[in-house]
């Protein structure tokens, strides 16, 4: 061991022995000039998974962890958006709101007091396939979470004001909505992208005034049954307390899934399609390109979304280094990749100012046929399936996280194995996997374009 004395001295500092003893004992080993390979890619280290079925046909899947005194519910059903009728789009969503809003014996005052009270948490929402309810609370506190998730479920009271309110704060939204271009481009694009398909549905201030409290009772009675509706369970408690719990609170819910009428195929386009949004006065142009992929258990799924993190997934992404670092064209490109029931989607968003609207949808087009035609370098490939494989465990740190993922793979009805393969299957993806990926789904000649713009800017140039 190297011991120095500093001794002081009229102020100064000596350093007496420091430069005797380093000289003595020379440094045994350089550090290493480069990182040493990775090693090989592990599977998501998550518990097995335990199942079980109630009477009335609820499905249990109970991930166990006793990592932390925590459990997370998420109540999982086919009645999203999708599933709204005709004339009352937005039933879905209006519904996941007042779920918590007043249930059995509480109002909704009652319901935040008492999952407040325990310092957790309930909710419900509803997105394009299914509808959710969730809590969070601590492990004590978990009868009261099935308690009130299973009164959220089966006994909401659509209590006249808290109807009217819910309903006023659903035109708000939607009023807030026609102000923000990025939102009109999102609904204008769904529309035209899957055509008839219900995936293109989205509501109006017309078909929010028209839904009623008996819409409400009924979609509650006919949608949020427990055939077909899947009860995610993680953190720490046993299959047989939270089996116990939930037919404390779920025995009286009962009901068969309705029938799902066949629906009408999304749109095939065979040549790019563009739809121009005419918004005067706008200063900028927002741009969505995208195309139809593929339903969800398709293998092209992981090769795709490496090639969609290349594309525009993150501030090191093609599309951002070309229309903001290099040209200063936009604040941020991105590229996002939607996967859902049916059918999924893959789409790229700029917002750009007027006068360069044309050519930044040239470049953005044109970064898409590279990826198609170019391999990828396998630098530009490890990075971004560096940063896909390091970002899952996150995903996966808490009870909830862990309940939001396995529900909603299990519902598009991924194999049981989904979760912990996903790292070392991303992992695997080759350049011309990536490449064969790209061709096949991301198609600008294909494409549907959409900008929401000052058509007086910007017509003639996209004309």
């Amino acid at each position: 061991m190297i011991v120095s004395r500093i001794s002081r001295f009229g102020g100064a500092l000596l350093l007496s022995s420091l430069a005797a003893s380093l000289a003595a004992h020379p440094a045994v080993a350089q550090a290493p000039s480069k990182a040493p390979p990775p090693g090989p890619v592990k599977p998501a280290a998550i518990p097995a998974f335990q199942e079980a079925t109630l009477p009335n046909g609820l499905r249990i899947l109970l991930v166990e962890s006793k990592r932390q005194p925590v459990v997370s519910l998420a109540l999982m059903l086919p009645a999203g958006n999708s599933y709204d009728p005709a004339g009352k789009e937005g039933l879905a969503s209006l519904a996941a709101t007042l779920l918590t809003k007043g249930a059995g014996t509480r109002t909704a005052d009652q319901i935040s007091a008492a999952i407040e009270g325990v310092g957790g948490s309930i909710g419900a929402a509803s997105a394009v396939d299914f509808l959710t309810v969730r809590s969070n609370v601590l492990t004590e506190n978990a009868p009261l979470a099935f308690e009130l998730v299973g009164d959220a479920i089966a006994r909401p009271t659509f209590a006249p004001s808290e109807v009217e309110l819910a309903r006023t704060q659903s035109l708000s939204a939607l009023q807030l909505e026609q102000s923000r271009p990025a939102a009109l481009a999102e609904r204008y694009f769904a529309r035209q992208l899957y055509g008839a398909h219900p995936y293109g549905k989205r509501s109006s201030p017309a078909t929010v005034r028209s839904i009623s409290a008996d819409d409400l009772r009924a979609f509650q009675r006919t949608r949020l049954v427990p055939g077909g509706a899947l009860l995610v369970v993680a953190g720490d408690i046993s299959m047989a307390r939270a089996k116990e719990l939930a037919q404390r609170s779920l025995s009286s819910w009962a009901g068969q899934r309705a029938a799902v009428e066949k629906r009408p195929a999304p749109t095939t386009r065979t040549a790019t399609e563009i739809l121009l949004v005419h918004r005067p006065g706008s200063v900028q142009s927002n741009i969505i390109v995208g195309n139809l992929t593929f339903p969800p258990s398709s293998p092209s799924w992981y090769a795709l979304t490496v090639a969609n993190r290349i594309l525009g997934g993150g501030s090191d992404s093609r599309l951002f280094l070309s229309l903001r670092e290099k040209r200063s064209w936009t604040y941020g490109a991105y590229s996002s990749l939607a996967r859902s029931n049916d059918i999924g989607a893959v789409s790229a968003t700029a917002e750009v100012r007027n006068a360069v609207t044309d050519s930044a949808l040239t470049e953005l087009l044109s970064i898409e046929r590279s990826l198609a035609t170019t391999a990828v370098t396998k630098d530009e490939l490890e990075e971004a399936k560096n940063a896909l494989v390091g970002s899952l465990p996150l995903q996966l740190e808490t009870a909830q996280g862990i309940a939001e993922q396995v529900g909603r793979y299990t519902m598009l009805g991924l194999p049981k194995d989904y979760l912990r393969t996903l790292r070392p299957r991303l992992a695997a993806v080759s350049a011309s996997e990536l490449q064969a990926a790209v061709k096949g789904y991301v198609r600008p000649e294909q494409a549907l374009i959409v900008v929401v713009g000052d058509g007086a800017h910007i017509y003639e140039k996209l004309a």
